[in-house]
């Protein structure tokens, strides 16, 4: 699935690209035709700085360098909501090229559930779930393709995220009527939550195992505005692993589906 969000990027701003060539030849062929034109077709577009504020659903995933399907399970981030800010400042005299900065608030939740029905009668269910807060720092080079006396703008962009993981736990529950023999059943319902920050001996890490607060990751995307509405999307993956432990590590990607304003 992070393959299928990274490619569909790819696509987007290829396609932008590409739209983009043809206006370029388009209006070089109607410069060469009507010479009261000026310009060509870069310096026909707005320069001015732009802002944009956004909310997002956020697929995530950490891959793990071994027992993918068992941290999956135990640890299962899956889900994101994200509310940012954006600003543009453009970097080249009539030319559409900028700076974007910002700032967005993540919020990476996700729950797994196995249960069982043994043959002796035994049931049992256990449950994981995860929450983590974060605070994302955009920074990317990006291009602002204006159309339409500006009604719509493709704008993709390509930098670097830095994360600042600010706190998050896991509560791992268990509920079960377990079979004692001789018709004897002990019921258990029980709960306990750790801190994904922390290690100590008797939490869910060990040694140095735990969360890292701080990554740096790689930012890619495209965002469409349509008089001023703006719907985008963009994937991050981090170059510094978020966790070490138990004799493996994992990198969290974020795909980001946003709906917002540009203005």
């Amino acid at each position: 699935m992070k393959k299928f969000y990274f490619f569909l990027v790819i696509a987007i701003m290829a396609m932008a690209t590409s739209a983009s060539a043809q206006f370029v030849q388009s209006g070089a062929n109607n410069q060469s035709i009507n010479n009261n034109q000026s310009g060509n077709f870069f310096s026909q577009m707005s320069t001015d700085n732009y802002s944009r504020i956004y909310v997002g659903y956020n697929p995530t995933k950490i891959k793990w360098t071994d027992n993918q399907s068992g941290f999956e399970q135990e640890l299962p981030f899956k889900h994101g909501l994200t509310l940012g800010y954006t600003y543009g400042v453009n970097i080249v005299k009539n030319l559409p090229l900028y700076i974007e900065a910002g700032a967005n608030f993540q919020y990476t939740f996700g729950k797994n559930v196995e249960n069982g029905d043994e043959e002796d009668g035994t049931t049992w269910e256990h449950t994981h779930k995860v929450n983590m807060y974060s605070l994302n720092i955009p920074v990317s080079l990006a291009f602002r393709f204006g159309f339409n006396n500006q009604k719509i703008e493709v704008t993709p962009y390509l930098g670097l995220n830095f994360r600042i993981n600010l706190g998050g736990n896991i509560v791992c529950a268990e509920e079960g009527n377990y079979n004692l023999g001789d018709d004897v059943y002990e019921s258990i319902s029980d709960s306990v939550s750790f801190s994904l920050f922390t290690t100590s001996e008797e939490g869910w890490f060990e040694g140095d195992g735990s969360f890292k607060h701080f990554q740096v990751g790689f930012n890619v995307g495209v965002n469409f505005a349509f008089s001023g509405f703006n719907i985008g999307v963009g994937y991050t993956t981090d170059f510094n692993k978020i966790c070490d432990a138990y004799g493996t590590d994992g990198k969290i990607g974020v795909t980001t589906l946003s709906v917002g304003f540009a203005f």
